[in-house]
């Protein structure tokens, strides 16, 4: 009996230890499927390995970890506690398209020798001889369609798809941030009134220190009607989330049919608008020669409501100082004017910002209805003129003051300027891949979102505050707009809690 047992015990041991390989469990073999993926996260790898080490990375839009082929802004964070079903799947394919325009341009920015090698390692890697730019996109549509059949990363997709504000807590935490803010409050106070000192004078009473020249688009550009603005955007709306896309060709007749009139005082010519370019191993410079404004789509939110966002930027050689101890001068300078529409084709609200991220000004229209503030530590929300009433004419003129670039009025009319320059209106996307002379490509802005050599002394003091390298000009996705408190210019819900849509435009006719 025992005999028994003991050849049945050793039976059983040899068929256990035949069945799987000695002190190992079984191993799984990786599906073709799985095999892929793994190639394109290491092709990915690689192309991040070679931009990094380039230093070439863009920031406009902010990366995911664990996810190579999707990056996100603000706007499109602002969604992900909300997205399901088509919704998600929608959003994933504009995560998606917001990494391939970065990647791609970091790609294209690539000094020769690191983007060959580049090439060489996502071929081998991906036994492929696709260029990098093709054979990411394809890696980046597989990895997609596996993550949409992948219900269990969801959660952890919308978790990671966050974007960074840009503020630097410790700085703050050093500064005495609860002290310091209260100094900088009384500045900012003094600044709104001056601002409004200057908004109360007559229009033809601004001062003026040299010749009044008006930069402005050239009539022979298709405009809209206000009928017709509002079909675009109705179209543009039909997708799962509701999101104003326009086509490229609708995206262009927008731009033209609302791209602002600058009215600025022309003393010397730092205050003419120009276009960015990048001499080899030297400072950014601005060709006034070329004046040009930036175009660039963006989206904000008020309850359940999308509303389509035009913005108009434009550059100068500097802001020169005006001293030995001027704070604020330095090289480059500009201004970012964006257009918020309503669904009934009409502009709702103007806001600006110096290119820094200051000065922050919102102009409502009358179809723009204002909450009232709560009393609070943080910077209001700053109106410097009653609401401009619109009519027919939608292209308002901005004036600017010499040196400072300050905007001093917004209004419509013929104006009082000596000279009319026609501006070209420009891709803002140029700007992230300038061609040089050598025939390479740069981004204007650094990996930090700020271009460089424009820092302003002004940081010296200001860094309580939190804001990195404050006076510098930034990228679209950096722009921090208050010193006390923290708002971006690109916050999904800016204007939320300060702006409502009047009851009564929800049913206006275009």
């Amino acid at each position: 009996m025992r005999t028994r047992q003991f050849f049945i015990a050793v039976l059983l041991a040899w068929v256990l230890t035949g069945c799987a390989p000695s002190g190992h469990a079984p191993v799984r073999q990786q599906t073709d499927s799985e095999r892929q993926q793994s190639a394109c996260r290491d092709a990915f790898s690689a192309a991040e390995l070679a931009v990094r080490e380039a230093g070439d990375m863009d920031t406009e839009a902010g990366r995911i970890p664990g996810y190579p082929h999707l990056r996100v802004n603000r706007f499109l964070s602002s969604f992900r506690d909300e997205v399901h079903g088509e919704g998600y799947a929608f959003w994933l394919k504009q995560l998606q398209d917001l990494a391939s325009k970065g990647w791609r341009l970091e790609i294209k920015n690539l000094p020769e020798p690191s983007g060959e090698e580049l090439q060489r390692t996502v071929q081998g890697v991906l036994a492929s001889q696709a260029t990098t730019i093709d054979a990411l996109q394809s890696c980046s549509d597989k990895l997609l369609h596996s993550q949409l059949e992948d219900n269990g990363s969801q959660d952890d997709l919308k978790q990671r798809a966050t974007v960074a504000d840009n503020y630097e807590t410790w700085e703050r935490v050093v500064g005495l941030y609860p002290l310091t803010a209260w100094i900088f409050k009384l500045g900012i106070a003094q600044w709104h009134e001056k601002t409004l000192a200057t908004y109360n004078l007559p229009l033809n009473q601004l001062p003026l220190s040299g010749q009044l020249i008006r930069y402005e688009p050239s009539p022979a550009k298709e405009l809209a009607e206000s009928t017709e603005v509002s079909a675009i955007l109705a179209n543009a709306s039909k997708n799962p989330l509701k999101i104003p896309l326009p086509t490229a060709e609708d995206r262009q007749q927008l731009f033209n049919t609302f791209a602002p009139r600058f009215e600025i005082d022309v003393a010397t010519n730092d205050d003419r608008i120009g276009s960015p370019e990048l001499p080899a191993d030297a400072a950014p410079r601005i060709n006034t020669s070329a004046p040009a404004l930036f175009q660039h789509l963006s989206h904000t939110r008020l309850g359940d409501t999308i509303l389509l966002q035009l913005n108009y930027t434009i550059w100068f050689p500097a802001r020169p100082k005006t001293s030995a101890f001027d704070l604020l001068g330095g090289q480059l300078d500009g201004i970012t004017w964006r257009v918020t529409l309503l669904p009934n084709g009409k502009p709702w609200m103007f806001d600006t910002i110096h290119n820094c991220g200051c000065y922050h000004l919102f102009f409502p229209t009358q179809y723009a209805g204002t909450i009232l503030q709560k009393a609070g530590f943080a910077e209001s929300y700053f109106q410097p003129q009653p609401a401009l009433a619109i009519d027919r004419e939608m292209k308002p003129v901005l004036r600017l003051a010499a040196t400072t670039h300050y905007v001093e009025r917004v209004y419509f009319g013929p104006g009082q300027s000596d000279r009319v320059i026609q501006y070209q209106l420009n891709e803002a996307d140029t700007l992230r891949s300038l061609g040089l002379q050598d025939g390479s490509s740069r981004s204007l802005f650094g990996q930090d979102g700020i271009v460089a050599s424009t820092e302003r002394s002004e940081r010296y003091l200001f860094w309580p505050m939190g804001i990195p390298t404050p006076g510098a000009m930034r990228q679209w996705g950096h722009h921090a707009t208050a010193f006390v408190g923290r708002r971006h210019f690109d916050d999904a819900r800016l204007f939320e809690n300060n702006y409502v849509i009047l009851s009564d435009v929800q049913s206006e006719s275009p």
